[in-house]
């Protein structure tokens, strides 16, 4: 006869799970013009490593790194161009994975600007080249689209989606509606449910809002609200080229953390507010056992893209690496004050003081 109290006894044998966490970096456009790659198109060969090195301290150190892919990199048999329909050298592809960014969004307005034969090479290319790159927000196949994206990162099963807002008036071809993934309640209601079953936690990368504008857009609190109603943990915004706050969704499900626009990472939009972009910065924390989500240590940091006058070097620099020496040799300074003051003030006036969420300054 078994003894009623063996039951319970069993119960307590079962341990609980330790917390499992990971830490995560994300910065915004990925963003090429003409003027970025025009000199070294004498050379023989294209390098981009510098134009990362100054970040490689976060980038290449966090256990998860985001990077917005704006721009097609498929090379010069496709025809290398600046605005408005970009495509810039291979060679950048291959910089942005030394970087260690392995997360790349390849959902934007621009991502038909060499038409569907471009963006299924840029998929190609990246898939074979750098198998352990995740992409998010375009598709080869029906098939592909339908799979759920996980990786186990640190024993966490992390889910990730990604959308953007539209095409520049492209349209998806009526054979391969699969291609982008475009925002659509809907669809993004199915799309999470089917990541959920599969998936600890939920990442989403989302394309929208409104170019140069500081703030979010009705829109944009709307959906961020609405993925937080949807369970997703994380979601990182791009489109505006500037940045734009952040914030903590507290839901009935989980919190959402929101960084609504990281600006641009790197370009050649020639004015101050663009010049400045940010790095999202957390550590994600779960608990196998409450299967709650928290997040630690979240940070905004600003970043800010130098280049000298003759085009010939780029840096995107973190804050605590800029100074005003470097400022005065900014192609831009003779424009705009771009003083460590002046971005310190900017990035204050935009992010003032999120619950939750440190911006730093120094």
């Amino acid at each position: 006869l078994t003894h009623p109290t063996s039951k319970k006894q069993d119960a307590k044998i079962v341990e609980k799970e330790e917390k499992k966490s990971f830490t995560f970096v994300g910065v915004g456009d990925n963003l090429y013009h003409n003027t970025q790659y025009m000199c070294q198109e004498q050379n023989e060969y294209y390098n981009f490593d510098s134009y990362y090195e100054m970040t490689n301290k976060y980038t290449q150190n966090a256990d998860l790194a985001y990077i917005n892919f704006e721009t097609l990199c498929i090379g010069e048999s496709y025809g290398l161009s600046g605005y408005p329909t970009f495509n810039g050298p291979t060679e950048i592809l291959s910089s942005v994975n030394k970087a260690g960014f392995d997360w790349w969004s390849l959902s934007s307005n621009h991502s038909l600007d060499r038409g569907a034969d471009g963006l299924l090479a840029q998929i190609d290319l990246i898939h074979n080249e750098y198998p352990n790159v995740i992409t998010t927000g375009s598709h080869i196949s029906q098939e592909d689209k339908n799979r759920a994206l996980v990786k186990e990162i640190n024993g966490i099963k992390v889910g990730f989606l990604g959308y953007t807002y539209g095409l520049n008036g492209f349209s998806l071809p009526e054979d391969k509606p699969w291609l982008v993934d475009l925002i659509d309640k809907d669809q993004m209601k199915k799309d999470m449910e089917a990541l959920s079953k599969v998936s600890d936690i939920q990442l989403v990368s989302m394309h929208w809002g409104e170019e140069y504008q500081m703030e979010p857009t009705e829109e944009q609190e709307d959906l961020a609200n609405y993925l937080n109603e949807l369970g997703a943990e994380v979601v990182i915004g791009s489109h505006p080229h500037v940045i734009e706050p952040a914030k903590v969704i507290k839901g009935k499900k989980q919190d959402t953390l929101v960084y609504y626009s990281l600006g641009n990472y790197t370009s050649a939009q020639d004015m101050d507010i663009t010049m400045v972009g940010g790095m999202a910065s957390f550590t994600v924390n779960y608990d196998p056992n409450t299967k709650k989500t928290s997040f630690t240590d979240t940070k905004f940091i600003p970043l800010i893209t130098w280049f000298d006058t003759g085009f010939n070097d780029w840096k995107t620099y973190m804050i605590d690496d800029y100074n005003d020496s470097i400022a005065s040799t900014h192609r831009l300074s003779s424009e705009y004050d771009l003083s460590k003051e002046w971005v310190q003030q900017f990035v204050q006036s935009v992010m003032q003081n999120p619950d939750g969420i440190e911006v730093v300054l120094e």
